[in-house]
């Protein structure tokens, strides 16, 4: 087996800021000599105005009046003359640089200059649905750079296993309706979900981890709407009317009271169409949307979702990335993978730049899937290794980033090393992964993201280079097989290098 020790292996060192490098401390001490040389000025000059009156103490409180000269901004425009930057890693691939606006955005987050709220929309299957690897890099970038809150939640659960961490969510009398399997367009919230409900019907929100601060209710208006409140605990906190002239999405915003802990969401007179909650903590962070369906392909962002309502909602949402995460699903039909699927792929790419202009996109590849051969053997399914070439050459052509979850993994066969580990780190169907496999996943990708992030800063002259790595000194998993990444820049989970 040949799986990354990630326990084991330190995470990146973020490079110095520029205003902690030695040019910088050179900088303060010319700056107290000017100083010492101002004041110094001024009291030979007073004395020899004034000589009986000696030195005054007032003078040094004159020179600090002075109005000093700002200090240099840190360059942003130009990389670093002689900087050595670090390789760039094939697992995350930009060449179009895609996600530069993006680490942009993060750049002002993380220095605090009116960055507001950063959002993330991650689209996806089934892996995606329980919210465990969108949840770990929520979990992970939030610790960064920020938390914005636990964000948009579906108002009810479309499947059992439906989840979203630190959002318990328990339901009762909505029809409901998703974009799954369908190949026409239809009306849909952000999350290609729809919840009809009449006076009976509810879902209540338990808050498990931290405390939110307001939500975005986001809901259907029409002809013949009836109407729906939210309670926060015992305390009803908004009264909504869905009736309108002509059908649109819309979006009812309340404040919780602090220390809320259950939000409770009802139609109160009529029928009444719901999408979904977005849970909002403050006004500046990351936020992390794990839109995940059961049984989803890329069809849903090609062709369900209608153009002018999906529009809208991604305005509302005002992501500064949009994560595009099938595959899975597709691997079960080889004709469709050899025929149809690239064609398919870019129709969904370019529906997201209809609705969406500017906002950087990233095609993220499925996991490994395995099947079984016979008793006991279990190997990749042919398909899946060209679902990814196909998603790489199409991120290629169309200008999107592309991370390679198949490659970071450990590529053919490493579905069967997963399942072989101790613990599992996926099911039984070969498909899914259990927690812990999915927060092998979500590091992957976090430590690849960070990496990418902080050479774009070195390229943009915010930060030095960071010192070569030392070698790793093994250990107990490396004598099992479970290696530690090969560089700094490489976090793969494979016997040989990329």
């Amino acid at each position: 087996m040949a799986i990354s020790d990630l326990s084991k292996v330190p995470p990146p060192v973020s490079a110095p800021i520029a205003g902690d490098s030695p040019r910088h401390g050179r900088t303060a001490l010319k700056a107290a000599l000017a100083f010492a040389t101002v004041a110094a000025c001024l009291a030979a000059w007073h004395c020899k105005v004034d000589p009986k009156r000696g030195l005054d103490p007032g003078i040094l409180t004159e020179a600090f009046h002075l109005h000093w000269p700002a200090p240099p901004p840190v360059p942003v425009n130009a990389a670093k003359p002689g900087a050595q930057l670090p390789p760039a890693s094939p697992i995350l691939a930009d060449g179009s640089h895609e996600l530069d606006p993006f680490f942009a955005a993060l750049w002002k987050l993380e220095q605090g200059k009116t960055g507001g709220v950063v959002t993330i929309l991650h689209y996806g299957d089934s892996p995606t649905t329980a919210d465990l690897i969108t949840g770990e890099i929520r979990e992970q970038l939030q610790a960064r750079f920020g938390d914005a809150g636990r964000g948009y939640t579906l108002i009810a659960k479309p499947w059992a296993w439906y989840g979203h961490r630190g959002v318990e969510i328990d339901s009762r009398g909505w029809t409901i309706r998703t974009g799954v399997g369908l190949m026409r367009q239809g009306v849909y919230g952000l999350g290609a979900a729809a919840f009809e409900g009449q006076p009976g019907a509810w879902s209540k929100f338990r808050l498990t981890e931290s405390q939110q601060s307001s939500i975005d209710v986001e809901y259907l208006v029409g002809p013949g709407g009836g109407t729906f409140e939210a309670d926060a605990g015992n305390e009803k906190i908004a009264d909504q009317s869905t009736a309108a002239d002509i059908q649109d999405v819309a979006f009812l915003h309340a404040e919780l009271p602090m220390g809320t802990k259950v939000v409770t969401i009802r139609p109160t007179s009529g029928t009444v169409t719901l999408f979904g909650v977005d849970f909002r903590r403050g006004a500046t962070g990351l936020l992390y949307d794990s839109l995940g369906l059961n049984g989803a392909t890329t069809s849903v962002l090609a062709r369900v979702l209608e153009p002018k309502i999906w529009k809208e909602e991604l305005a509302h949402a005002g992501p500064a990335l949009i994560v595009v995460n099938y595959g899975s699903n597709e691997s079960s039909f080889d004709q469709f993978v050899h025929t149809q699927y690239s064609s398919e792929l870019r129709l969904a790419i370019r529906r997201i730049r209809q609705a969406a202009p500017g906002v950087p996109i990233l095609i993220m590849s499925p996991m490994d899937r395995a099947e079984r051969i016979g008793l006991d053997d279990i190997e990749t399914m042919g398909t899946i290794p060209e679902i990814v070439a196909v998603q790489r050459q199409v991120a290629a052509e169309t200008h999107c980033a592309f991370f390679d979850t198949f490659d970071a993994m450990g590529a053919s066969g490493a579905m069967a090393r997963w399942y072989a580990a101790s613990p599992r780190l996926v099911s039984a169907d070969l498909l899914h992964p259990t927690p812990q496999g999915a927060s092998i996943v979500a590091t992957l990708f976090v430590r690849q993201f960070e990496l990418r992030y902080d050479r774009w800063k070195m390229q943009h002259g915010i930060a030095l280079p960071p010192p070569p790595a030392k070698a790793a000194p093994k250990t107990a998993q490396t004598k099992a097989g479970l290696s530690p990444p090969k560089t700094p820049h490489h976090n793969v989970m494979k016997g040989t290098q990329p």
